[in-house]
Order: C-alpha cells, then structure tokens, then sequence
C-alpha cells in the first residue's frame, strides 16, 4: 500500500536531512583541521616531545640510552654499539633477556658514525642522540624524527637519563628510580667510618689500562656512597687516565675494581701487579668492564654500587 506524503512534510524531511548533512560535513572538516593542526604542532614541538609507549619507535645512539629506556621498560627499534662492542652488551642480556625481545632491535651502526638509512628505515618517532655529535649528522637525524641529545660521559648520567625519559614520557618514573638509587648510596655513605676506604677503577685498553677518576661512571657511584679516592684518582678534567704497564702502581688503593676486556691485556700478567697492595691484601676485585667503565647510565649504576656494597669491609 502506497502512502501519499503532503508536500509540506516532504520539504520538512528534506530541510531535516539537509540540516544533518551540512553539520556532519561541518564536523568532519573541524575534525580535520584538529588532526591536521595536531600533526603540525607535534612535527614543530621540541626534542621532549612523546607518544604513548604503544606508538614510539626510538633509536638510541649515545652511551647508556639503550639501558636507561629498558630499565624505562621501553625496547628501542634500533641502537648504535660502541666501537669493538656488541650491539647488546652482555649484562644487558642478563638483565632483560627474560623479558624484552632484544632480538628485535636493529643495528644502526657505531656511535661515532651511525647508518642514516637504517635509521630512515625504521621510521622512528623519537631519536636519542648526543650533543657532542657531529652537527652534519644530527642535522641528518632530524629530517628523519625530533631529536633529544644527551651530555653523553660519566659525569651526566643522572641528566641524560632524565632528559631521555622525559622526551619518552616516562619522567615520573625515571624520578622514582633515581632516587631509590640515591636513597640506596646514601645510606652507604651513612655508615662509612671516619676514614672511608679508598677504591681505585682499572680496565684494559688494548695493550695498556685506563684509570678513572671523579668524573667517570664508577667515580660518582664511589662518590655518592661515600668511600675515598687516592689522591692522584681524583682528578676531573677527564674521565679516565692511561697507564702503561710500568705504571699501574698509580691504580692501587684499599680496593682496586678492574675490568678485563677479551684480547687485551691482563693486569694480573705485569710485573708490578702483585707490588699493589690491593692484590696483596686480596682486595683487588674483577668486574665487567662493559657494565662498570663503557656505558654510563642508572644499570650501571645499580651494579657498580652494588659491587661496592658487596666487596668492600672495613
């Protein structure tokens, strides 16, 4: 049966549809122009913008960002190894094998000269960089994504884990972590006698050894908890000093933490060694070098301050 329509209610129908058109059509371009100005505003915010955890694809390619953004709980797309290093050092491995698919990180190259293209490949969100780079290359990187650079050395780790987790959203808990370190060291420091021991840091560099200072990752550690430095380990305009064989006596102290790179030389082979009273006394201690003297962030850290805390009496 056919039900004729007044021509009164046939234009109120078409007016009503019409109206539902142009204001869906209204919404969607504003929608648009929201999307469109989001999108401009992300490309033109600075380094320490972030996405949720879901959506960021980060490269890292500066000392101890790899570590600092898994301790974060994040797996970067793509990282640059140290020269002579494995992409993943091994205590990383240890420490989050279980847990992230490190499988999956691609290899960007050496930090020093990191592989544009691979990088462009990954399209990443967020690239981690350091602030001593070229500028030719961070220039690269950031027609690629935003860029956040870190100071880079032993000095700044605390800095550089902060910037790094703020650029990736994850400030508050990186706070959180750090000062469970601090709350950590401090009380080290609380129960060191009058006369703090003194604690010397040794590693192998191809055929001599590198001693470090205050300034190195080790050196704040032993500074945060406390213990003393010989005096001529106290030095701040570098991280570290080379020694040759003839010279490894410098190294000595109460404690002497010395890491072994395979195929370099071994301190325990040279003349002087056991004229060192920590070898002496028992109290010179091998560690890993990659996790104590070649990456600088809160990993290492935990693990240099807890080789402290379990070696060193008094």
């Amino acid at each position: 049966m056919h039900m004729k329509i007044s021509r009164r209610a046939f234009l109120g129908t078409l007016l009503g549809a019409t109206t539902l058109a142009v204001t869906a059509c209204a919404q969607s371009s504003q929608n648009q122009n929201s999307s469109a100005s989001s999108s401009s505003s992300s490309s033109a915010e600075s380094s320490t913008s972030s996405s949720s955890s879901d959506e960021q694809r980060i490269v890292a390619l500066n000392t101890g960002q790899l570590d600092n953004l898994l301790l974060l709980g994040i797996t970067p797309v793509g990282v640059a190894a140290a020269k002579n290093s494995d992409l993943i050092p091994q205590f990383l491995k240890d420490r989050f094998g279980a847990d992230m698919d490190l499988d999956s990180i691609a290899d960007c190259g050496l930090r020093q000269s990191p592989d544009i293209e691979a990088i462009a490949n990954l399209n990443p969100t967020l690239i981690c960089a350091n602030s001593r780079a070229d500028e030719e290359v961070l220039n690269k990187l950031r027609t690629i994504a935003p860029v956040v650079t870190g100071e880079g050395g032993g000095e700044n780790w605390k800095q550089d884990l902060l910037t790094i987790a703020e650029a990736a959203g994850q400030k508050e808990k990186a706070e959180t972590l750090l000062k469970s370190y601090e709350d950590s060291a401090a009380e080290i420091a609380a129960n060191q006698p009058a006369n703090p021991p003194t604690v010397s840091f040794l590693r192998t560099k191809d055929q001599e050894f590198q001693m470090y200072g205050a300034q190195s990752m080790a050196g704040t550690v032993a500074a945060d908890c406390g213990y003393a430095r010989p005096e001529n380990q106290q030095f701040t305009d570098t991280a570290g000093q080379d020694l040759s064989a003839e010279l490894i006596a410098q190294a000595d102290a109460d404690w002497l933490f010395y890491g072994i790179k395979e195929g370099n030389i071994n301190p325990e082979d040279t003349p002087l060694w056991t004229s060192l009273k920590a070898v002496q006394s028992n109290q010179a201690i091998p560690v890993d070098g990659d996790s104590w003297y070649l990456n600088a962030s809160l990993v290492s850290a935990e693990i240099i301050l807890q080789g402290l805390k379990d070696n060193v009496t008094v």
